[in-house]
């Protein structure tokens, strides 16, 4: 029995056929990147609709009477979407030096409202008549929609990915290598976040006319990222 256990010690153990086997060469990572600037097609205005006093239900009924007026103005607008992002009901109060405690004044409702549109031409109009109602605008910003903005991802990662396999055949190229072989390959993509206009740019001016705004442009970018196998090759040193 220790003979066979000293044979067996002396012939390694075989590989079997299935076993997979790591492939010798060389890896390199590389990265390429495909940038497009496209013109904003989309509007998002964040306003809301308050009041305030000691009575909730009148401040109810006047928030609600305000809306109305709102969706007035936005129904006339064709393409517009809407949606209720909030409404809360909250105390006013301030501290009494006499007691030592806070005193309640009141009540403030607030009911904030979103809107989406990819009318650009008609945004002033309806904002203007959001403020002329009652609203009060919060915040006013343009970027790209999410068809345009899937469309040019699409079209910048075909790019990006095309570029990649430059880089890597002109790498290998360099280094004398007859091919190369992609081991694996991710890719991401950045949407700038959309620029905000504040409220105080974008109220109507003194002479009560719709304000005057300007959509821009936002940066898309994809980024192809990878590695890439070389086949084993001895360099003459000179």
């Amino acid at each position: 029995m220790k003979y066979l256990l000293a044979l067996c010690l002396l012939f390694p153990t075989p590989v079997w056929a299935g076993e997979a086997q790591p492939e010798k060469g060389t890896v390199v990572s590389l990265s390429s990147t495909a940038e497009a600037l496209l013109e904003n097609d989309e509007a998002v205005v964040d306003f809301r609709i308050e009041a305030a006093g000691g009575n909730a239900a009148a401040l109810q009924a006047e928030v609600n009477a305000i809306a109305r007026k709102v969706k007035a103005v936005l129904d006339r607008q064709a393409g517009l979407k809407q949606q209720t992002t909030g409404r809360s009901l909250q105390p006013m109060s301030h501290y009494d030096k006499a007691s030592g405690r806070q005193v309640r004044d009141g009540w403030r409702l607030v009911q904030s409202e979103r809107v989406v549109s990819l009318d650009l031409d008609a945004v002033p109009v309806w904002v203007d008549g959001i403020e002329r109602a009652g609203g009060h605008l919060d915040r006013l910003s343009f970027g790209i929609s999410d068809q345009t903005g899937e469309t040019a991802l699409e079209r910048l990662r075909i790019q990006a990915v095309q570029q990649f396999r430059t880089r890597a055949a002109a790498l290998a190229s360099t280094l004398d290598a007859p091919s190369f072989r992609i081991l694996n390959l991710r890719s991401d993509n950045r949407m700038p976040p959309a620029p905000v206009m504040q409220r105080g740019v974008v109220a109507m001016s003194a002479a009560n006319a719709a304000p005057t705004l300007n959509a821009g442009e936002s940066r898309l970018s994809v980024t192809v990222s990878g590695e890439i196998l070389l086949p084993d090759r001895r360099f003459m040193v000179k």
